[in-house]
């Protein structure tokens, strides 16, 4: 028999085989020409995956702050057990949380806005990050309220109760975001 040409891996016996080895060429020739027409038909722009780029980042770095907020929110559920714990760090515990809840806010209306150029998924992740966060926030603000009603009301049940379901809320919030 002849001598045998390689091409990617495929043997073609000179002779015998040529009509597949011709076959195969045309077939990676046209591969190659019709693949940026095939891209181009897909309807998508440049652009696209690069703000879907941006929203899968602001989606982590929401779920970075989700963490920090659930350490926060540890910590005061935590002090709040104990009788001894001064009203002040509880209100320091508190106004962390509230500012990083409020800058959670912020990066969730950003992404908000890139929503319709969102993938399906993110889209959701969107949508269910919005329902956490506005519970988070207000079982924050319950907790900031009885906090502000008086010094006494950290040794009250009603107060370690909300910010014991605070820290759960909070934990089931990076939780969502963290799948």
């Amino acid at each position: 028999m002849g001598t045998c040409l390689t091409l990617n891996s495929f043997e073609f016996a000179e002779g015998t085989n040529m009509k597949y080895k011709n076959l195969l060429l045309v077939s990676l020739g046209t591969l190659l020409i019709a693949s940026p027409a095939l891209r181009a038909d897909t309807g998508y722009t440049d652009e696209e995956p690069a703000v879907a780029q941006d929203v899968a980042n602001h989606l982590s770095e929401l779920e970075a702050q989700a963490s920090k907020v659930g350490r926060h929110a540890e910590s005061l559920w935590m002090i709040s057990r104990s009788h001894h714990t001064a009203r002040d760090s509880h209100a320091y515990y508190m106004n962390n949380l509230m500012r990083d809840i409020n800058s959670m806010g912020q990066l969730l209306a950003e992404l908000e806005q890139m929503k319709p150029q969102a993938t399906e998924s993110q889209k959701m992740a969107i949508d269910n990050a919005r329902l956490h966060l506005v519970t988070l926030a207000d079982k924050t603000t319950e907790a900031r309220d009885l906090l502000r009603a008086g010094g006494e009301n950290v040794k009250q049940t009603q107060y370690k109760e909300t910010v014991a379901e605070l820290s759960r809320q909070a934990d089931i919030f990076h939780q969502e975001l963290a799948r």
